[in-house]
């Protein structure tokens, strides 16, 4: 399986972790990887700081607006 190279951005409308290790902010995004067809393959919940890292390399579609 190859590794996903687009993600969206989602608001993160209920309480959880950030999924960061060591990381003990509330998260506020949803990140949420798309295989090559732009199904969902896998997400993760993250604070503002880790989401732009984990984003970083990555096409980006934001829908937190």
């Amino acid at each position: 399986m190859t590794e996903p190279e687009v993600i969206e951005l989602w608001p993160c409308d209920y309480i959880a972790p950030c999924t960061a290790r060591e990381c003990r902010r509330r998260a506020t995004t949803i990140l949420r990887y798309l295989d090559n067809q732009e199904r969902p393959d896998h997400q993760t919940n993250a604070c503002d700081n880790h989401a732009s890292g984990l984003s970083v390399a990555l096409n980006v579609i934001d829908r937190r607006r």
